[in-house]
């Protein structure tokens, strides 16, 4: 039979362990919810170590605060996840729990079968919040650490309710958390495991998020949200190929703002960014789902327009100028920003690569800036 005390005890070493590294490692300023997971591990310890000084210090400490520390560590692990998913808590729901334990414990003191139930009855409620809170934003979350934190909660709330139902039907006695038996025994294993899947699985999130998070930087313009440069000469030679391999057409619009520097020079460069975004948001509600949108430096965009030719591409261009110069762009003060574009237009001809593609387009619009701007040139 495993010794209990030495179960509680290794389990509060565990706890504390983990909680030193993770605080060690996490970043201030950094809203990943990994602080106050670290509290959350450092009051789970706190609650273990007090269990295990059942019958040498007085039961407030070890019956009253040790469960009252360990549904706050529960809380605390949902305040965590609310900051790593980036969303609104509503604490009254969080804390109710530990409310809960502090006045349930506080009554039932000298009852231990009574509050073996209610404790883990309590703790079972608390998984299965952090268990739907873990699942509410699932998809959301990339990668799979998620399934480690989910598989732990799991595990913990199935062995609290056996234990529960074990001392219900009466399989075991229930006298003191230290008591040595098969269920108490498999419980603080459980426990012990579960939390350090969940540890793992936290951080495992936490990095697969920052890894997804530097994948999207690699590919879009930080400013706008449009792909960026280097995505669009990766979508060009992709498009280009299948272009020849489908004997499909292929065009490209080049756009640029028309007297940019202005905009900067008489509202102030915060409001030449937000008319930039602006700008992406218009192009963007115009054009289907397969074509390619991307700022390509400045103030100059590209649009990618497979299975189009170059009197649709004309056409779809045409739109683009009448739309931009019908929007309503303002200031950050809201004051209005007449604003134009330019855009220059070209098919793929036989024989050209991304290169000459982006190139030909680039002196039609040039043109069209020759030309007097707010006009679609096409070569």
């Amino acid at each position: 039979m495993v010794h209990t005390p030495t179960l509680l005890l290794v389990n509060a070493l565990v706890m504390a362990t983990l909680a030193i590294c993770l605080g060690l490692v996490a970043q201030r300023g950094q809203r990943d919810g990994l602080r106050i997971w670290a509290g959350a591990l450092a009051a789970h310890s706190g609650a273990y170590f007090l269990f295990g000084l059942r019958g040498v210090a007085s039961d407030w400490l070890t019956v009253w605060l040790a469960n009252v520390l360990l549904a706050a560590s529960f809380a605390l692990m949902l305040e965590g996840l609310h900051q790593f998913q980036q969303v609104a808590v509503r604490r009254l729901l969080v804390w109710a729990p530990v409310l809960a334990a502090a006045l349930f414990f506080a009554l039932f003191l000298d009852d231990p079968p009574l509050r073996l139930l209610l404790g883990s009855t309590l703790s079972c409620l608390q998984l299965l919040q952090l268990s739907r809170q873990l699942g509410a934003r699932w998809r959301q979350t990339a990668g799979r650490g998620k399934y480690f934190v989910q598989i732990a909660f799991v595990l913990v709330a199935l062995m609290l309710a056996l234990r529960a139902a074990a001392v219900l039907v009466g399989v075991t006695q229930f006298t003191s958390v230290k008591d040595s038996n098969l269920i108490q025994a498999a419980t603080f294993l459980m426990a012990t495991v579960a939390m350090m899947l969940a540890n793992l699985g936290m951080i495992v999130m936490t990095k697969e998020r920052a890894d997804e998070c530097n994948r999207t930087l690699a590919l879009v313009d930080a400013l706008t949200g449009l792909y960026n440069r280097r995505h669009i000469q990766q979508s060009l030679t992709q498009q280009i190929a299948r272009a020849r391999r489908q004997h499909l057409p292929l065009s490209l619009l080049m756009l640029d703002i028309d007297h940019f520097k202005h905009v900067n020079d008489s509202h102030g460069h915060q409001s030449g960014d937000k008319v930039l975004r602006d700008l992406a948001t218009c192009i963007k509600e115009r054009v289907r789902t397969q074509d390619t949108v991307g700022r390509w430096g400045g103030e100059e965009f590209i649009v990618l327009l497979p299975d189009t030719d170059a009197a649709g591409a004309e056409a779809l261009a045409e739109q683009l100028r009448q739309a931009v110069e019908r929007w309503r762009f303002v200031s950050l003060q809201a004051q209005p920003i007449p604003l134009t574009i330019s855009i220059g237009v070209h098919a793929l001809a036989e024989g050209e690569g991304s290169d000459e593609l982006v190139g030909v387009a680039d002196r039609a619009l040039y043109l069209a800036k020759q030309h007097g701007r707010n006009r679609v040139e096409q070569l």
